[in-house]
């Protein structure tokens, strides 16, 4: 469909900055403006990558849970309950790729509680919170480039 949604997006960029940000007088307005802009330029770079990142994001989990649940199920005993946490992750997953990932990501928060409050109870639990912390690496690195944009302060400016 014409125009695409980068069409769009470029489109309100051009005019926020050549048309309306170049006579704006009152500094906060024109910091607000500004802000505008690199929330435009966010919804462009998520528009392009959020699909892709969603897709390698859920995959990843899964597979980080998978083993998990492997190495729960393996050691048994107090571990069982891990194991079935993990389980719930490969239920019946919803429509919606975002609902799929979110559902994911409450595993993945339970799992470190449950690693938390097990500490110092095995030497597995360092291993594998190491590895959930590498998951959520990984995941930062692949959401950055999305959401760099908007690193910026969001306070009114100094007078």
């Amino acid at each position: 469909m014409r125009p695409s949604p980068d069409d769009l997006l470029d489109s309100l960029r051009l005019s926020l900055n050549e048309t309306l940000l170049p006579h704006v007088e009152d500094r906060w307005a024109r910091y607000a403006g500004a802000a505008m802009d690199l929330l435009l330029q966010h919804l462009k770079l998520r528009l392009a990558g959020e699909g892709d990142a969603l897709a390698e994001d859920s995959a990843d989990m899964l597979a980080v849970l998978a083993a998990i649940g492997g190495s729960a199920a393996a050691l048994g005993g107090e571990w069982d309950s891990l194991a079935e946490l993990v389980a719930g992750a490969a239920g019946d997953p919803p429509g919606d790729a975002t609902a799929r990932n979110e559902q994911l990501r409450g595993v993945i928060v339970a799992v470190m509680r449950w690693l938390d409050e097990a500490e110092g109870a095995d030497p597995a639990v360092q291993d594998l919170r190491d590895e959930v912390y590498r998951l959520v690496r990984r995941q930062v690195d692949r959401t950055k480039p999305m959401v760099e944009p908007l690193f910026m302060s969001f306070r009114p400016v100094a007078s």
